[in-house]
This record gives structure tokens, sequence and C-alpha cells, in this order.
């Protein structure tokens, strides 16, 4: 398992806003805990899974709480990227050497984190695998402390079971 998983700080980071602006470790944590996406424009299963998880990122976004996607392309890809997989929520990117994923061990996306909001990971999901999609609401729900909870993905019946980064 990767050194960053459950259970362990959250690494710092700061991400380049498509459109401009920064968001980082402090907009996840503040005020009580976020999820970080980790996303490439060449990875078929992120084009599959990231618009799918608009029922999650708005629970958080009514919660007053970060969800984040991180685009490993320079901006004009992310925005593209944003753009075509019609993303609702803050998208950030980043190019080489990567600082945010290596900081965050990232070597298979799709990658999502859930960062409490004491900044420890209390949740670590790498490519696709429904099951553990469909139970991320409740983790969220603990580790954020919602009230309930959320819907984390819109349509799950149209996904497949697996589907590798």
């Amino acid at each position: 398992m990767s050194a960053v998983g459950p259970g362990i700080a959250a690494p710092a980071f700061d991400a380049s806003l498509v459109g401009g602006g920064f968001r980082g470790l402090a907009d996840l944590v503040e005020p009580g805990g976020g999820v970080l996406l980790f996303v490439k424009a060449s990875c078929e299963t992120c084009g599959l899974l990231a618009p799918r998880l608009h029922p999650l990122a708005k629970a958080l976004e009514r919660e007053s709480r970060l969800f984040l996607a991180v685009v490993q392309e320079d901006e004009e890809g992310a925005r593209a990227v944003r753009d075509a997989w019609a993303l609702a929520y803050p998208t950030a990117w980043e190019t080489a050497p990567y600082a945010a994923s290596r900081a965050y061990d990232v070597t298979v996306v799709p990658t999502l984190l859930i960062v409490d909001g004491a900044g420890i990971v209390a949740e670590r999901l790498e490519g696709f695998v429904k099951a553990e999609y469909l139970a991320l609401g409740v983790a969220a729900e603990q580790a954020l402390a919602l009230g309930d909870a959320p819907t984390v993905l819109d349509r799950p019946d149209e996904l497949p079971s697996v589907k590798p980064g």
C-alpha cells in the first residue's frame, strides 16, 4: 500500500486552479475536511469516474467542504478535461514533476483521498472498483462529520464492477 493512506497525515500541497487562484491542504482541512481526486486526460477510467462524482461534490459543497480534482496536465489541458467531462467542481492542474501527485504517492489514476478536518487521510481509493465507491459515502460521512452519508456516484448501475486506472 502507498505510504500516504488511512491514518497518515496528509502532505501539504498547493495546486493552481484552472482560471486562476490556488487550492491546497488548508482548503481541504478547513472547515472540516474534503476530497482530493487525481486524474489525467489520457486515463479512460478517469473520464468515466470523474463526471460521476458530482453527487459527492455537491454534498460536500452544501457543507462548505472542498472537492478538488487535480489534473496531471498543463492549464490548457486541465481546462479541456474540465470542459469535456463537464466537471462542476474546482479543478486544479499540475505539470511535471507533479508535486502534489508525488507528495500523495499517486502512481495510479484515478486516485481519490478523503482528508479529515485534522488533516489525516481517512480513505484512499485507486483505480475504480464500484463496490468501493458505493461504500465511500459512509466513509465520507464519518471522516468529514457530515449529517448523512452522501450519494457518491451518479447512475452507478451504468458503471462496470471494476475498471483499472
